[in-house]
Order: C-alpha cells, then structure tokens, then sequence
C-alpha cells in the first residue's frame, strides 16, 4: 500500500521544486548553511503542496487517465487507490505544507497559497483553455522561484523571472506537444485542450519559446548588473535549449519534462557545465568582457 501511495504522490516530479534553491544559489550564499536550510524548508513545503495538488488533479481527471494507456496505470485511475483515502491524503498534505510556509514567512506562504489558487483555477477552468493552461503551468514555476528567493529576506530580479518564466514556458508547450502527439485523435476525450492545438502551431510556439529563452538569458549575462563575462555561458544554454528541443521534434520525447532529465545524459551534463562555469566565473572574479 506504500508503494501505491507514493506514486500517488509523484515523487520523480519533486524535481521541479529545485527552482526553490535558485536564490540561495546565485544569492552568493552557497557557503552559508542557514540559508540553504531555508531553502531546503521551502523545497519540502513545495514537494508536500505539488503531491496535493497532483492528487486533487487525479481525482478530477480519473475518467480521463482511465482511456490513456499509460495514465490508466495511476493510482486513482486503476481503483488501486479510493477517492476517500486520496482526499484524506491530500488534505493533510495540504495542511502540513501551509503550517510550514506560515514558519518559514508570510511571504512564503503567500507564494504557496497563490500556488494553491493557480492549480485550482487550472484543475477546473484554465486548463481547458489552450495558451493560458501553459502559461499557468509557468506561472506555477516562477511561484517555486520567488518563494525560495523571498525566504532569504531578498527580492527575486526581473531578469531571473524572466528566464524562469519563458524556460517554463518553453517545457510546457513541449509537453502538450508530445501529449498531442501520443494521443493521436483521442484527445478530445482525454484532454479536451489538445483539440486546440495542432502540431504545427506548438512547433511555431516551441521555436518562440525557445528563443525567447535564450534571449533573455543573453540580456541577463550583459545587463543585470552581473560579470558580463558570463556571456561564455549562453553557447551552454543554447545548447542545451536546442538539444532538448531536437529530443521532443525529432525524437518524440517531451511529455514528461522530468524523465528526460534522468534519462538523457546529455543534459544534466549541460546543467553541470553550465554550474560549474557559472560560479568559476562568479565568484573568481574573472572578467574577460566589459
């Protein structure tokens, strides 16, 4: 049963609370375990919130997943799980992640209580709304970013928003493409919104996305007040955008954003590099560019 219970909470997809330790990253805390400790508070608030709001989705999709071949598999979906035990669940996750949020700052809870709106409104209206069930799903990510930045006591720049907002926003569009793609003509009955889109125009929105961002993380090297030597680093991000992209155009992969993260091993390598050149440069102090 813990087994059962564990995929209900979707813990591969705790992944994407990593934007949580962005702050406390390129804060210039890395050495500073207090900090890391917050950050680290706010990450298991957003894990505990993301499995409630998983569960809730469940619970409102259950007759959907149950005609897709591989979500028929999900707990709710398969009867593995009741709606009771999974509505039990979920509030004390709930319950729990607010009374850490409201420890750790009002701020913070304010970021997850805005999350928990936004899923609310996607679970019932805007995800059946085609561009605004992206856009909510991004909105979603800059939430994880400001509330990691804010528990520090600083204030998230536009510039790191920016690129959070327009990389999130080049995963989900990558995402419907690759559902739209596996579900072929099914997908009115299992996710109504993919009737909105067409192949062609995610592409034309995939390409957007992605130049946007690298775009903006090319103006956030040479114009947000950092070491403009850290223009070395957008071959990285490019790279890693265009790799990623070739892997949901080309190679039909993209539906779940976190799987090619563990099972590509090109770009956790590219994260890697680009950290790793990143913080040389940063905290080195080297300037080669004015």
């Amino acid at each position: 049963m813990i087994e059962i219970l564990l995929r209900l909470l979707r813990p591969r997809q705790w992944s994407k609370n990593g934007f949580v330790f962005a702050g406390w990253l390129f804060g210039g805390y890395l050495c500073e375990f207090h900090m890391f400790s917050l950050a680290c508070g706010v990450f298991v608030v957003f894990c505990a919130i993301s499995s409630a709001v998983y569960i809730l989705n469940d619970i409102v999709d259950r007759e959907r997943d149950r005609l897709h071949l591989r979500k028929r598999q999900r707990p709710l979906a398969s009867g593995e799980v009741s709606v009771q035990t999974a509505l039990a669940l979920g509030m004390t996750l709930s319950t729990g992640a607010l009374l850490g949020a409201w420890a750790l700052g009002l701020s913070t809870l304010l970021c997850v209580a805005l999350y928990v709106a936004n899923n609310l409104f996607y679970s019932i209206f805007l995800k059946h709304v085609a561009i605004l069930d992206v856009l909510s799903i991004a909105f979603g990510f800059v939430l994880r970013l400001v509330a990691g930045v804010y528990v520090l006591g600083e204030l998230p720049t536009a510039w790191v928003v920016m690129c959070t907002l327009f990389l999130a926003i080049f995963l989900g569009i990558a995402k419907r493409r690759a559902e739209l793609r596996s579900i072929g003509g099914q997908e009115a009955l299992q996710r109504p919104v993919l009737s909105d889109y067409s192949i062609i125009y995610l592409d034309n929105l995939l390409s957007t996305a992605a130049s946007m961002t690298i775009l903006s993380y090319a103006l956030f090297t040479v114009d947000s007040g950092k070491n403009p030597t850290l223009i070395i680093t957008l071959p990285i991000v490019y790279y890693a955008i265009m790799h990623y992209k070739r892997l949901v155009m080309v190679s039909e992969y993209g539906e779940e954003p976190d799987k090619i993260l563990f099972k590509d091993r090109l770009i956790p390598g590219l994260i890697l590099l680009w950290l790793v050149t990143y913080f040389v440069i940063e905290y080195l102090g080297i300037h080669l560019l004015r």
